[in-house]
């Protein structure tokens, strides 16, 4: 489609490689290059959206697809526990910092990636605001569908924010993927021995024939982020999953009240102008 796209990856060494691949697939006059970006560091979210914006180029499609899923706890650079900070705060500062120019660029799109992982928080509350920079009760499992669950509730939130600006809005889960985002579960398995290795085969013989190549796995983030349906048919505020197949989230995710605490909490703390809903027609 001719397309300009920017691999945006906290490695330089990884990132580059990401764009050669690209280029030796498409082609080398295919559009597209790297630009650091640590998600785990608020400074490094702010230098990204600024030399993006000093760029003054457009931005038709932002797809927030970083994640880290069930790491032992850790912090990030502001303090944050690494999966709430990583996959919710990083992805909402820059959101946040590049809403003008997607608003400005429209018709346009945002993709938020969660999991279905969203459907197994912390419970009964869904999101543990309290234990968001503290390891106490942490639960690498439940951790990882918290921060899940805040990008349903954060897309469902933004999708409000910005009805009738043709900014279409949605967020998916893009199915269980073989890639290095389960390298701690591996880690964890490993060090168990034996009863790890029983729990592998259990795991391979209940997920095993869903695995998807990450090709496939790109596919329902394409969808949402190029396919003209999208506009079309005014796709905007839904849930999908594989493949490309809109369907409901957890009550949690749609509880209205749940999406704006989520949103006035996580503005206060990375310290962003306010965006209020849209009023209801």
């Amino acid at each position: 489609k001719g397309a300009s796209v920017i691999v945006a990856a906290r490695s330089p060494v990884r990132g580059q490689a990401a764009v050669d691949d690209i280029k030796r697939e498409v082609g080398l006059k295919a559009k597209v290059e790297f630009m650091p970006l640590d998600l785990a560091s608020l400074a490094s979210i702010r230098t990204f959206a600024q030399q993006f914006k000093e760029s003054q180029r457009p931005l038709h499609a932002l797809v927030l697809n970083a994640g880290v899923m069930m790491c032992p706890f850790n912090t990030t650079k502001d303090g944050f526990e690494m999966q709430i900070g990583t996959n919710h705060l990083g992805h909402f500062l820059l959101t946040h910092l590049l809403l003008d120019t997607v608003i400005a660029s429209a018709p346009s799109r945002i993709v938020v990636v969660s999991s279905m992982a969203h459907e197994n928080p912390y419970e009964p509350e869904g999101i543990r605001f309290d234990q968001w920079t503290t390891d106490t009760g942490y639960s690498e499992m439940m951790a990882y569908g918290q921060s899940k669950l805040a990008n349903v509730l954060m897309a469902k939130a933004l999708a409000r924010r910005l009805e009738g600006r043709r900014v279409f809005t949605n967020v998916c889960h893009p199915g269980v993927i073989v890639t290095e985002l389960q390298r701690h579960l591996e880690d964890k398995l490993t060090a168990m021995g034996t009863l790890g290795s029983f729990i592998r085969f259990a795991l391979e013989g209940l997920v095993g024939p869903g695995l998807m190549h990450a090709d496939d796995g790109a596919l329902t983030q394409l969808y949402l982020a190029a396919h003209p349906d999208v506009e079309a048919q005014g796709i905007h505020g839904q849930y999908f999953e594989p493949v490309a197949w809109a369907t409901a989230p957890t009550a949690h995710a749609l509880n209205e009240t749940l999406q704006d605490i989520l949103w006035d909490i996580s503005e206060t703390l990375v310290r962003v102008a306010k965006v209020p809903p849209r009023p209801k027609a």
